[in-house]
């Protein structure tokens, strides 16, 4: 989305294609295969990420290599941090494996309004249990929309 853009644009790469929603199936939807070229992708991502755009993008006719290129770890909360979470009334989330995190450091706390960045992190709270009038995410991802 606009906030890769910016990172790419401020570390002097070009970018030539944003997708008009900041998520796989979009992106995976709207980048342009070009007829006869075999047109390949390299797909740097967390060895976590679901397979979604690879697929989507393959079923296309996209050439697609997938890369890991890092792993989350969830971090282990001390007793002052376990019960600090115990005064949360909104947790926010990033990402699925911060919705994981904080599942496995509360006990499956899900009594909590989830504030999520974007779809799929809302999603990832769905398939966890929680219930949909305590999810909330923005139309568009991303950090302004979150707050």
């Amino acid at each position: 989305g606009k906030a890769t853009e910016t990172a790419l644009q401020d570390s002097g790469i070009p970018v030539t294609f944003v997708p008009s929603k900041a998520n796989a199936v979009t992106l995976a939807a709207e980048l342009e295969l070009v007829a006869g070229e075999g047109t390949s992708v390299l797909y740097p991502a967390s060895a976590k990420a679901k397979k979604t755009l690879e697929q989507n993008l393959s079923a296309r006719g996209f050439a697609v290599t997938r890369l890991n290129t890092y792993d989350t770890v969830t971090a282990t909360w001390d007793e002052d941090q376990v019960g600090a979470s115990k005064q949360v009334q909104v947790a926010c989330f990033a990402s699925p494996s911060s919705v994981k995190g904080w599942l496995q450091n509360t006990e499956n706390n899900k009594n909590v309004a989830a504030a999520c960045i974007g779809e799929t992190s809302a999603t990832a709270c769905r398939e966890q249990g929680w219930n949909e009038n305590q999810i909330f995410f923005p139309e568009a991802p991303g950090l302004e929309g979150w707050v």
